[in-house]
Order: structure tokens, then C-alpha cells, then sequence
């Protein structure tokens, strides 16, 4: 008989406080982009975002931590406006209170969805979520609760611990089960020295917690992989893509340093944090083996064209944070660089009407023809400009096939409605670009 660790026993059974999510693929997507893509759909996780894994796990390994078992507990999260929801999700589905600090540029759609969502108060202080930080640590937490010495207060980060990467992890777990079988000669020669059979992922960067959580996870099959094989890896592509004013990431690549951005200027504000993680520059510049991490930037209206996008061919109604990475792997829009100039490449559809006459049509980057639908669709001409009509993918990843396999996280939605989707298409259609 063995042991039993009395210390062990004392730890509550706790739920988890996320879902596994679907994974789908899109013919309509793989069509455009020229490969097979697939949707993680973290988009339907309890808050609506990829977050409910990130905070969920780090509230876990809070309540977990044996200095807090049975004692009551008051979690504190600063957020722009998703890492916080998830946190008053997380908290109340395990029955403890949360308060969330958001700036003040927060919008009332999220400050309500908090609200309605549990939280035990919502603040707002600050233009940025690390000021809205600092102002949850140093001020609410230390006048809250009174003199209560028995409540635990206990300070959530939006994307930059252990814990929150872990969390984030969880999806390449879940990629292991869902993704295909390599079953053809091709795909098992392909794959065999991946770590999942897989060629690209694609997601967006905030702070970093998601693409540090996508490249602890894909290193640790690789670790088990590499175990029983001596074949070199063959790297998996992650592309981090950030929107300009929000392009920390970017910077930080561009400096070789981590920096700081002076204010956020994008309308993805949920991709606001001013700097990125130190963990995730390092993996930038230097990831493990067998993966590989592409940084592009590009612009909001990109995003709304993703955005868009998912809406009209997938009935998915995202962010500007999950819509720029739809663009990324299927758009031709012009991308910007890290400074946010936009490049020079653009694209005009034309045709000729009945007198020969030249007519124009903005291409809205739905990579179909619903714009010149006449008799003369024959006469179609592409004018490139200073740059060949292809997506970011492409761009980085140019040995791509119609067999390979990339996925797209559909990081969440919690920050969009019709109605901005409406207001994005006109701003399209009125030129944005």
C-alpha cells in the first residue's frame, strides 16, 4: 500500500472554469487562402474569448496554493475589457467575488457585460490597462474589504505569469485530438518531424500571454516527439499579428529591446497593452526548435475586411483582434509596417462597361467577384502596384500548399456588435484604408 500525502488531500476539487472548443474547418477560408484552414473557435468559451483559459487557470492556481484553502478570497483583475470579463466568469463559476479596473477609454458595451457577468464592482482609472493596474494595486486593493485580515486578496495579471501561458496551453492540447491524421504518404513524410500535424497557427498579440501559452505547449510535445526520433524538427510557422497602434510586439522586434509604445491608437483595444511580456520578445527572437515566429502588423481596417469576412462566409461575429488575423491569412489589402505607414501595394478591380468605358471597383477583400457580377465579367483586369497581389501568410510562409494545414485562433467576439460591424462596413465602402 502507498502513502496517501495528507497535504494533497486538502486540496479542493475545482471545476474548470473554460471548455474545449471546436475546431472547424472552413471551405470557404481555405478557398480564398490557397491551403486548408481551420477555426479554434475560442470565441464560444464562457466569456466569449480565449481568456476564460487564461484566468481560469491562473484563478485555479490561486485557490490550489494550500495558504488559501478555506479561507475566503477576493480576486482583483485590471483588463482593457476581456481578461477582466473572463476573470468575473471564472471567479463567480467557482463562487468567489472578483472587481475589475479597466481604463477609462473601456467602452460601456464591456463595462455592462462585466457588470452583468458578476462582478463585484467595476472601476475605471487610466488611459491604459498597466495604469489601470497600478491603480487596482495601489489604491482599491489596499482600502477595500476594510480591515477584513481574513479575505485574501489576491491580484489577477491580464496576460504575464506561469500560470496564464499554461492555461493558454491548453488549446495545443486540444489541436493534438481534433486536428486530422496524417494519413497519406505526403502528410506522414510532412508532419512526421512536427509536433503536431500541423504547418502554421496564427494569432493575435496583446501582451503576449496567448502566443507564450501556443509556444509552451507546441514545445512540449516536441520535447516528448523528439524523444523517440533523432529527425531534426521541421518548424511549425506562428505568426503573431498586432494591429498599428497596437504593435508593441513589432517594436520591440524592430528595437531588439522591449519597448514601450507611447499610447495605444488602434480601435483593437483589446490588443492594448503598451509593451509586450519579456517572455514573449524572447520568444520572438529566439524560439525553441521546431518553431518558428513571424511578426506583421496590420491596419484596423484590415482587421474590420477580417472581420467582415468571418461574418458574411462563416456567420461569426468577431473583434478587430480575431478579424486581423482572418485578414492576414487571406486578405490582399495593403499591409502597414511597425511605425504604422501604410505600404504601397493596392488593388483595383476594373472592367468595361458597354462604351469601353473603364469602371472602377474597390476590392473589399472578399477575394470573390460579389462587386462586378455583369456580362462582362470576362474583361476583368487586376492592376498591381508596386507589390504582388498575396496575403501575409503567403508572404511568410510561401511554400504553402492546397494540402497544408494552418490554424487560425479565433481568439473571441465579447468586444463587437451589428451594429460596429455596420459602422465598419461603411467606413469601408467610404474608403478606409
Amino acid at each position: 500500500m502507498g502513502s496517501i500525502d495528507i497535504s494533497t488531500c486538502e486540496i479542493p476539487q475545482l471545476k474548470t472554469p473554460w471548455i474545449e472548443t471546436p475546431l472547424v474547418e472552413s471551405a470557404c477560408l481555405s478557398r480564398a487562402a490557397g491551403c486548408r484552414i481551420f477555426l479554434k473557435l475560442e470565441n464560444v468559451q464562457p466569456s466569449g474569448s480565449f481568456k476564460s483559459r487564461a484566468m481560469g487557470n491562473q484563478i485555479l492556481s490561486h485557490l490550489r496554493n494550500p495558504a488559501n484553502v478555506g479561507r475566503r478570497v477576493h480576486f482583483y483583475a485590471s483588463s482593457g475589457g476581456n481578461a477582466g470579463l473572463a476573470a468575473v466568469c471564472a471567479a463567480r463559476t467557482l463562487g468567489y467575488p472578483c472587481t475589475v479596473v479597466v481604463p477609462m477609454a473601456t467602452k460601456p458595451l464591456m463595462l455592462d457585460k462585466i457588470r452583468a457577468a458578476g462582478a463585484a464592482d467595476v472601476i475605471r482609472h487610466g488611459e491604459t490597462f498597466s495604469e489601470a493596474g497600478e491603480y487596482m494595486r495601489e489604491t482599491i486593493m489596499k482600502t477595500s474589504n476594510g480591515d477584513d485580515e481574513d479575505v485574501v486578496k489576491i491580484a489577477l495579471h491580464p496576460f504575464d505569469n506561469q500560470p496564464i501561458w499554461e492555461g493558454n496551453g491548453t488549446i495545443i492540447d486540444e489541436l493534438e485530438t481534433q486536428l486530422p491524421p496524417a494519413t497519406t504518404p505526403e502528410d506522414k513524410k510532412a508532419y512526421s518531424s512536427r509536433a503536431l500535424p500541423l504547418d502554421s497557427i496564427i494569432c493575435s498579440v496583446g501582451g503576449g500571454g496567448l502566443l507564450n501559452g501556443l509556444v509552451q505547449g507546441i514545445e512540449k510535445r516536441r520535447q516528448k516527439k523528439q524523444a523517440t526520433s533523432s529527425t531534426p524538427p521541421n518548424p511549425i510557422h506562428l505568426l503573431a499579428i498586432e494591429t498599428a497602434g497596437t504593435d508593441s510586439l513589432a517594436a520591440a522586434i524592430a528595437n531588439k529591446s522591449l519597448v514601450s509604445l507611447p499610447k495605444i491608437t488602434s480601435q483593437a483595444t483589446s490588443l492594448g497593452a503598451i509593451r509586450v511580456s519579456e517572455t514573449t520578445f524572447q520568444y520572438a527572437v529566439a524560439p525553441p526548435p521546431g518553431i518558428q515566429v513571424h511578426s506583421a502588423v496590420l491596419s484596423d481596417a484590415d482587421a474590420a475586411r477580417g472581420v467582415l469576412r468571418l461574418a458574411n462566409d462563416e456567420r461569426l461575429l468577431v473583434e478587430l483582434a480575431c478579424g486581423v488575423c482572418v485578414e492576414a491569412a487571406i486578405g490582399d489589402a495593403p499591409a502597414v509596417s511597425a511605425s504604422g505607414a501604410a505600404g504601397a501595394q493596392s488593388i483595383k478591380k476594373r472592367k468595361r462597361d458597354s462604351n469601353d468605358t473603364a469602371v472602377t471597383y474597390r476590392d473589399e477583400g472578399y477575394g470573390d467577384d460579389r462587386s462586378i457580377s455583369t456580362d462582362n465579367e470576362t474583361d476583368l483586369e487586376i492592376d498591381e502596384i508596386d507589390g504582388k497581389l498575396n496575403s501575409k501568410l503567403k508572404q511568410l510562409v510561401p511554400d504553402l500548399n492546397p494540402n497544408s494545414r494552418v490554424v487560425i485562433i479565433v481568439c473571441g467576439g465579447s468586444y463587437v456588435t451589428i451594429d460596429m460591424a455596420s459602422e465598419w462596413r461603411k467606413m469601408l465602402d467610404e474608403g478606409w484604408a
